[in-house]
């Protein structure tokens, strides 16, 4: 049997849960995205993999360090 190690998105920093979109039948060659629920919210990322999405997605939500 083979372990898997799954990464969570976080939830948005505005409260909203963060939704994913992916691949399909009709752009089966499209990236991964993740967004806020919020309709106000324009938090985005993307990327090739759903992992590497989810990575940029927890990335962004750190502090900026000055």
């Amino acid at each position: 049997m083979e372990a898997h190690n799954l990464s969570v998105a976080g939830p948005c920093r505005c409260g909203g849960q963060v939704k994913i979109f992916g691949p399909s039948d009709f752009a089966p060659h499209s990236h991964w995205g993740l967004y806020c629920s919020h309709d106000n919210c324009e938090h985005m990322v993307n990327g090739e993999t759903l992992e590497a999405a989810i990575l940029e997605w927890n990335h962004s939500l750190e502090p900026a360090h000055s």
